[in-house]
């Protein structure tokens, strides 16, 4: 999958990395939901047929990701001090080996 630098997925998560994250997430999204209209609507937007912006102001979608939210929440708080240590200490290893091969700043 190559990468523009008009691509409106690099312009909304600031770098080409995250830009393929989000692609993934969001076909996994469409792939999980297939035959519905949120399917249709993300499998839109990945092929360039509808903004990124229509999915925020989709309902079924948004409540899709706050379920996701939830899940992950959730599962957070399952978690011991140790795990989430070890959770926090992985998630800062990939931000500075972003940061190191000269990829962006991880953005809140």
């Amino acid at each position: 999958m190559s990468v523009t630098p008009d691509d409106p997925f690099v312009a909304h998560t600031g770098s080409p990395e995250a830009a393929l994250l989000l692609r993934r997430n969001l076909t996994a999204i469409a792939d999980e939901n297939r035959g519905t209209a949120t399917g249709r609507l993300v499998r839109d937007v990945l092929a360039g047929q509808r903004d990124l912006g229509d999915l925020e102001h989709d309902a079924d979608f948004m409540a899709l990701v706050r379920g996701g939210v939830r899940q992950y929440e959730d599962h957070l708080a399952s978690l011991s001090p140790e795990e989430k240590e070890r959770l926090y200490a992985d998630a800062r290893e990939l931000a500075e080996v972003d940061t190191s091969d000269g990829g962006p700043a991880p953005t809140r």
